[in-house]
């Protein structure tokens, strides 16, 4: 494993790099992927949230989580792991904590995203 350093804390670069066999055309397509994404998938999970939807809100968050770890984004994927389990579970009470925490590391990995210089 990887040592959490400020350079991987929102993208393990490292482990991207191995994800994706180095291939930084693949790695830039990606991030350009998600960035673009990434409003509609949150509305997805937030809409599904909000109306209590869980069997919606396992699946939009499963594939948000998904997308996350192959961007080796930990700390994202496990805020959308987390309201996934809540779909799953049909807890879906108290929900606002756990999407404002998504949005929060998602927003992160969107700046990260915005100065990747790779």
């Amino acid at each position: 494993m990887i040592p959490e350093t400020p350079e991987n804390d929102v993208v393990n670069i490292e482990e991207l790099k191995e994800i994706m066999d180095g291939d930084m055309e693949l790695i830039r397509d990606c991030f350009t992927d998600f960035a673009q994404n990434f409003p509609q998938d949150f509305d997805e999970i937030k809409h599904a949230a909000m109306a209590k939807d869980g069997p919606k809100l396992n699946a939009s968050a499963h594939k948000l989580k998904g997308t996350l770890r192959y961007l080796a984004a930990e700390k994202a994927a496990d805020a959308a792991y987390r309201l996934e389990l809540s779909g799953k579970s049909n807890e879906l009470e108290n929900l606002e904590g756990r999407l404002e925490t998504l949005n929060h590391e998602c927003g992160k990995v969107l700046e990260f995203i915005r100065t990747f210089k790779g």
